[in-house]
């Protein structure tokens, strides 16, 4: 059995951010994954041929705007690493032709809010300044263990205002709608309201909010990267980072469990019988259903952790509908042409009902989406002429009882009929706002919550933010109120990934923490 210092179970991305810092400071590290390729959900495929698509995630702006990037940033570009930007980060098309644009220039964004709203410029400013001077101090947390005793000094000196609660505390309780409600313009409304959806915030979830916040603010300063070559090139460069630096990445193995010795983390099984001994320890990126319940099954748990890991819950399931298409996309407001990822939406209040139809087990009757082309800004992505298009509607029922609209027929399964007919409602949502978009489509493929499920343990029955994160699963109680931040009861196991601080999206954060936490020892 071979030993290393640190066992890494799982590959994703925040295993790999872990990985390439504890290599690099010379530990010897081996991260076992039992899909084929290391990445987790930052993998690129082929759609067609020579058309390469992101089948799950795709930008970068947390990566490229949080704590990672500043270190590792030049050694992944030495592994062939390159990071484009788009023009405007995000915007919104609604069905009655009116468009808007989120540029990272404050004046310009200031200039399109008056445009179509007099006196929105100074509701959108307002929005984006909300946190005031404790900016920092938030941003800071995103790159923490919320359990540590920093993290607890700084929260609560964040959520006091004298005898009382500080606006913060309101903020992060309160709804999107509530915090966009001074918008006079339907479109800046819905596109600052609608962000906290890729958070699995609904415009009226409590802890809505800060996102409406933190969402554009990210976007003012990181914009909307993707990396050349499709998502999955960062994914290659963690690994190849990993490598140079000696550590071992070991694909196609699954652990079975992890082993405990006289209280400590001293190794990991894989179902081939064979394993890993670990010297120091132990990171795990797995959600605590996994972990709790199958990896520590031969490990004595408290019962109180056992019990919350039991009932861990996972929320709603995510659809996308990826294209081939020839041509350019056919936006009637050519800013478009150069935009990262706007929605596609009727209105803050169709989105609500679409939420609230996706959670109570209905297909959306007129889903709300984004929409990104990759080829705009990377044409080394598909032949000259076919552009690459992904259609992502957030918020659909990981197991759909029924359609709210009454057209499609369902038996609680993403089977082939029910994606294909879903698949084309989304398509003539996106034609609403791109007329002409039908005709040019010459390849799709779907990723549906089965596809999540069959793919990442992590997902549950298809959930891509690893577990609900409603208000208590959320914040100081990520992932479970029992067994909260990146430690666990054991005290050389750590966990990282979307089921832990600060939650899902392509931040490395969480891989960040547990590394600088291990180094600073």
């Amino acid at each position: 059995m071979r030993v290393f210092d640190y066992v890494i179970v799982g590959g994703g991305h925040n295993a790999l951010v872990a990985a390439a810092y504890l290599s690099r400071a010379g530990y010897e590290v081996v991260v076992v994954e039992r899909n084929d390729r290391v990445g987790g959900y930052v993998h690129s495929a082929e759609l067609a041929p020579g058309v390469v698509y992101d089948p799950f995630a795709s930008a970068v702006p947390l990566f490229v705007g949080g704590p990672v990037w500043p270190d590792l940033g030049a050694e992944l570009e030495k592994q062939g690493l390159v990071i484009l930007h788009t023009e405007h980060p995000t915007g919104i098309s609604l069905e009655d032709g009116t468009t808007a644009i989120f540029p990272q220039d404050s004046a310009v964004l200031t200039e399109e809010a008056e445009r179509l709203h007099p006196g929105d410029g100074a509701a959108v400013a307002a929005i984006m300044s909300a946190l005031g001077p404790a900016t920092g101090d938030v941003l800071g947390l995103m790159c923490q263990d919320l359990t540590s005793a920093q993290a607890r000094a700084t929260i609560a000196r964040l959520v006091r205002d004298g005898d009382g609660w500080s606006e913060l505390a309101a903020l992060a309780l309160d709804t999107a709608r509530s915090a966009v409600a001074e918008l006079g313009s339907p479109a800046m409304r819905s596109l600052f309201g609608s962000w906290p959806a890729h958070g699995s915030k609904g415009p009226d979830d409590a802890g809505g909010a800060l996102w409406t916040t933190l969402f554009p603010a990210g976007f003012a300063v990181s914009g909307m990267p993707i990396p050349q070559g499709g998502v999955g090139r960062l994914a290659d460069a963690l690994g190849g980072l990993v490598t140079s630096k000696g550590g071992t990445l070991h694909t196609g193995a699954t652990v079975t469990r992890i082993r405990v010795e006289g209280g400590r983390a001293v190794g990991a099984e894989l179902s081939d019988g064979t394993g890993y001994r670990a010297r120091l320890g132990v990171i795990a990126s797995v959600n605590p259903d996994q972990l709790y319940e199958w990896l520590l099954a031969e490990t004595e748990v408290p019962e109180r952790i056992r019990a919350q890991a039991r009932r861990y819950r996972y929320g709603s399931g995510i659809f996308q509908l990826h294209l081939a298409v020839a041509g350019p996309l056919p936006w009637p407001d050519k800013r478009f042409e150069r935009i990262g990822q706007p929605f596609l939406t009727d209105s803050l209040d169709g989105l609500s009902l679409h939420v609230a139809q996706a959670r109570a087990g209905l297909l959306p009757a007129s889903p709300t989406m984004t929409i990104d082309c990759p080829t705009a800004h990377d044409p080394t992505r598909a032949p000259v002429g076919t552009s690459v298009v992904r259609l992502q509607v957030t918020d659909v029922p990981p197991r759909p009882r029924g359609d709210a609209a009454g057209r499609i027929d369902t038996d609680g399964t993403w089977n082939a009929d029910v994606t294909n007919h879903f698949a084309d409602r989304v398509l003539g949502v996106a034609e609403r706002h791109l007329p002409g978009l039908t005709d040019s489509v010459l390849a799709r493929a779907t990723v549906t919550p089965a596809t999540l499920a069959a793919y990442n343990p992590n997902s549950g029955h298809g959930d891509p933010y690893s577990g609900a994160q409603d208000l208590a699963q959320s914040f100081l109680l990520r992932p479970m109120a029992a067994a909260p931040g990146h430690r666990t009861f054991i005290p050389n196991l750590h966990v990282v990934g979307a089921g832990t601080w600060p939650g899902a999206g392509i931040s490395g954060s969480s891989g960040y923490i547990v590394a600088k936490e291990i180094l600073a020892r």
